[in-house]
């Protein structure tokens, strides 16, 4: 081949390859958006018709029926979804039920039926959250749907039409929040929960009062045990009745909270021989209101502060391996300054070694150490807990003086216990555990 031969055919394969790319862009730019497509077809892929069988639950209803709606594409807000259900609410001769109270028991969305049965409700939740609906109105069984992910991976927009059955046990509950001076409370958060009723279903409701105190319940069933609470926090205390009756006929429920008072704490974190512990983490919960819980870090002399906690019964924790508890301690108007709280610290140490009864080392075994004390009215308990390693041993460091209960467990093992008292800065036990 001489030089004008090779000259054309460099020349022909870079018109071919040249024609090739340009091909490909061509059928690249004919493709329609995917997101378009989407669109388009939305009327008839993301809107799915739901209805309730004879257990309660939610199914697809028969593929075909089409739907009224046209569906849009769910929204994404930082983390959330957008979701629209709609649908009609009948009764057992197919008659239409207005004013029917659809509520999403968790998330504080709820509308009504109108006069034809026709309700619509746009929830924005968490977007691995899914809703839970009631439909309820007095004279009627309230009517409870879980929609879960299979219901709901497709479309943002749902069809669910339901039937209530007659029931003249339901009925409403009304009430009213206040402080002591007779003035209502705007804002509280009331909860009627039950774990079983007579369908065996959960059961969950959360109302606000109003601006002058006062809140209703719907549709509820008269008969049953419920868990009735109320919660105004900061200000006000915890209020809680785990063996709420609705009857028949119920009264109006008044509940009168009294305002909190707060103080400053002071205080100091020390172990048993009374020197400072520096930089120690405790968790603080006040058992009378039920909802002031806070942390409280010592400073590298044991020192604490906690600013604006209210007064009441109070109770200490620790999280982590060491698991440290102090309750019976009550926080009084005269009483907060220089709280000195005592944990199950100090400088003894003690270790050991688990073997089976031929001697060998057993690995994986659990080894705890707990031990309780008092201080008057104040108990105090320890509870630490540590695997043996390959070699059968263990060890624990930073522990108070005196005794504690030693209790070892091992697959294929009998549980091991035994009492354990210092008699000096440090100790060694053996332990040889039995088969089963």
């Amino acid at each position: 081949m001489n030089l004008r031969q090779l000259i054309v055919s460099i020349a022909i394969i870079m018109l071919s390859t040249l024609a090739l790319y340009l091909l490909i862009a061509y059928n690249l730019l004919q493709d329609p958006d995917p997101e378009a497509l989407q669109t388009e077809s939305g009327a008839a892929s993301n809107t799915s018709r739901i209805a309730p069988n004879e257990s309660g639950s939610i199914a697809p209803a028969i593929p075909g029926v089409a739907s009224q709606t046209t569906a849009r594409q769910s929204e994404q807000r930082g983390g959330r979804k957008m979701l629209e259900i709609f649908g009609r609410v009948f009764d057992n001769d197919g008659q239409p039920i207005e004013n029917v109270l659809v509520a999403e028991e968790r998330y504080f969305s709820s509308t009504r039926s109108e006069s034809d049965g026709s309700y619509r409700l746009m929830l924005e939740l968490p977007r691995h959250r899914y809703p839970t609906l009631h439909f309820l109105r007095r004279g009627y069984d309230g009517q409870r749907f879980r929609l879960d992910q299979k219901e709901l991976q497709q479309a943002p927009i749902y069809e669910l039409d339901v039937n209530l059955d007659d029931a003249l046990e339901s009925v409403n509950l009304q009430g009213w929040v206040g402080n002591e001076n007779g003035i209502g409370l705007e804002g509280a958060r009331i909860e009627l929960s039950a774990s079983y009723t007579r369908n065996r279903d959960s059961f969950y409701l959360t109302d606000f009062s109003d601006v002058n105190g006062n809140f209703e319940f719907e549709g509820v069933r008269s008969g049953e045990t419920y868990r009735f609470s109320v919660s105004l926090a900061p200000e006000y205390p915890y209020y809680e009745d785990l063996d709420f009756r609705v009857t028949q006929n119920p009264a109006q429920i008044n509940i009168v909270l009294d305002k909190l008072s707060f103080v400053d704490i002071d205080g100091m974190i020390l172990d048993r021989s009374s020197t400072p512990v520096p930089n120690y983490e405790m968790f603080i919960s006040n058992l009378t209101t039920g909802t002031h819980s806070r942390k409280i870090v010592s400073d590298t002399s044991g020192f604490f502060t906690l600013r604006n906690f209210p007064l009441g019964e109070i109770s200490l924790t620790t999280r982590g391996a060491e698991f440290f508890t102090i309750s019976g301690l009550e926080i009084t108007d005269d009483q907060y300054q220089n709280l000195k709280l005592i944990v199950d610290r100090g400088n003894h140490y003690l270790s050991g070694w688990i073997s089976d009864p031929s001697g060998i080392a057993v690995n994986n075994a659990m080894v705890t150490l707990d031990r309780k004390f008092r201080q008057g009215e104040i108990e105090h308990s320890s509870y630490r807990s540590q695997r043996t390693d390959l070699n059968g041993g263990f060890a624990f460091g930073n522990l108070g003086d005196g005794e504690y209960h030693v209790t070892v467990y091992a697959q294929g093992y009998q549980k091991q216990e035994f009492d354990y008292r210092f008699n000096g800065q440090s100790g060694e036990v053996f332990v040889a555990m039995k088969r089963n």
